[in-house]
């Protein structure tokens, strides 16, 4: 989320691009996502650097995207490769061309530093021209915007180093909430992530990723938790090539998801543009994985005659909001776990479709849990006179297994009704954020549902005033599947003691009495000012 000094330094880059006619959103993101890119490469390499002089040490080179010495360019024609240019790696970092004049400025990045990074055959920047295929320099003619936008780039609060910032500047000049889009807020995922535990050597995907945020927390708590074991080159392999996977059918968020894939550390993750809900395209992919997290677009719609038959198998909709949810089981290996983020129509739709979706989950899956999030969280663009932005669209985490053979005994609900943030348009950061107590909570949940099982039945239905609680499959069943949680939160209603009527009109005379006696000394006082 974009706040503050560094919005308004955002809202200047817009500017330096409408002064030069190029206020097309899509323009922009297209030329100053490259652009950012660019420097979080040096960024990153700069951070790389710092951390191994503080231990005397020199970064080992397959390490490094700029090199020592220098970088060739080939190109192919006649069928020969011929070198194209030699240029010093040294001369294609940021830092090193930030200050050169306009002119020189946009050379440099034209004829070398673009070339450099839509290298297929530079293994430093990974796949990154195929994601970037549709990519055209926009800065022909245009030295002095370049020159502008270089330079606000490379002020301090633009460090991509350990951030998603270009996944906030990507929403803030986009918007979300376009075609059911809702960027996931970063502390959501890191709450998704801390439950879910994710390890080295499990496939992970999400099938829906945006700007990769799911992904990139991952390999975060990975390389946070089992730092050791990455030394091993070996796991090392496993870690850049064979674990994260991810789709977004936009080709720009692809591109975007795949720059912050390289910028953590995750040298070749597998990325697809095709949708995955689609004829068969995931077809290489069912059954592969350990962990799947999503949040897929809430409003979008797919033709029948589209749609994987094996998603209709098991809820026949054209709402990607359900088909989504349906492709997390079939992505999923026996025994894989998931978590998505659902508009909560999902948990009470009173369709067929709907219906068949939570059968699925309820009795051949394992639903571990629904987790109710406030409204607010995702909030909607306002338009230009309305009042809407912040009213939002209410959301909850569904937690499942994949199993093909049932499981769920009671489901875990849990009413988030703070998530750290005031839920207007603002979302400032504020006290009493639930999401601590819900990953504590759900890394015991077995020893909660142990102490569940031994309470008496009257027990049971008490703790239904709680916070969180259990609820047992048949009382779902019975209510149609519905997973909302207020179907089944026990609200207390406090007594109430009003006060006596008697009292009421003593109160009410005292009052008109009052009244009557101010009354009376203001018309005293206005006979005395006509007698003067």
């Amino acid at each position: 989320m974009i706040t503050g000094s560094l919005k308004s330094k955002v809202d200047a880059i817009r500017q330096d691009f409408y002064n030069e006619n190029k206020a097309q959103a899509s323009d922009v993101v297209n030329q100053l996502t490259m652009l950012m890119f660019i420097k979080m490469l040096d960024d990153k390499q700069n951070d790389l650097e710092a951390r191994a002089s503080l231990i005397g040490v020199k970064p080992n080179q397959n390490d490094l995207t700029f090199k020592d010495g220098e970088y060739k360019n080939y190109e192919t024609g006649e069928g020969e490769k011929r070198l194209k240019f030699t240029i010093p790696y040294s001369d294609l970092r940021w830092k090193n061309f930030k200050n050169l004049s306009p002119s020189n400025l946009a050379k440099r990045i034209r004829d070398y530093v673009v070339p450099f990074i839509m290298d297929k055959d530079n293994k430093a920047v990974g796949k990154f021209a195929e994601y970037s295929s549709e990519y055209a320099y926009g800065f022909t003619n245009k030295d002095r915007l370049l020159a502008s936008v270089v330079d606000k780039l490379s002020d301090d609060e633009f460090n991509f180093v350990n951030t998603d910032l270009m996944g906030d500047v990507y929403e803030y000049i986009c918007g979300s909430g376009i075609s059911g889009q809702f960027r996931t807020p970063r502390h959501i995922i890191d709450m998704a992530v801390e439950m879910m535990k994710p390890k080295l050597g499990e496939k992970i995907i999400d099938p829906a990723m945006g700007t990769a945020g799911f992904i990139v927390e991952a390999a975060k708590y990975i390389q946070e938790h089992q730092k050791d074991e990455l030394y091993n080159a070996e796991n090392k392999e496993t870690f850049n090539s064979k674990m994260f996977y991810g789709c977004d059918n936009d080709t720009t968020m692809a591109r975007i998801g795949y720059m912050n894939c390289i910028l953590h550390n995750i040298n070749d993750p597998v990325i697809t543009m095709d949708s995955l809900l689609e004829h068969d395209n995931a077809k290489d992919l069912l059954g592969k994985f350990d962990l799947v997290l999503q949040n897929p677009p809430f409003a979008g719609s797919l033709v029948e005659e589209a749609t994987n038959n094996a998603l209709l198998a098991i809820t026949k909709t054209k709402k990607t909001e359900l088909l989504f949810v349906a492709l997390m089981l079939k992505l999923m290996k026996i025994g894989g776990r998931g978590m998505s983020i659902v508009p909560d129509g999902v948990l009470f739709g009173s369709d067929n479709a709907h219906i068949n979706l939570r059968r699925e989950l309820v009795d051949k899956q394992k639903l571990v849990g629904v987790i109710s999030m406030p409204q607010g969280l995702f909030a909607a663009p306002a338009k230009k006179g309305s009042a809407s932005k912040g009213a939002g669209v209410k959301t909850s985490f569904l937690v499942f297994e994949r199993t093909d053979n049932g499981g769920t005994d009671n489901v875990w609900f849990y009413d988030m009704t703070n998530d750290g943030f005031t839920l207007d348009a603002k979302r400032t950061e504020c006290e009493g954020s639930d999401i601590p107590d819900v990953v504590t909570t759900f890394n015991k949940l077995a020893q909660e549902l142990s102490h569940y099982n031994e309470l008496s039945e009257e027990e049971k239905t008490e703790q239904r005033k709680n916070k969180w609680f259990f609820v047992p499959k048949q009382l779902i069943i019975e209510n149609g599947y519905d997973l909302t949680i207020n179907k089944y939160k026990i609200v207390e209603k406090k007594a109430v003691v009003h006060r006596s009527t008697a009292e009421i009109f003593a109160d009410i005379d005292a009052l008109n009495a009052e009244g009557a006696t101010i009354h009376k000394e203001l018309k005293s006082l206005l006979d005395v000012e006509e007698t003067r």
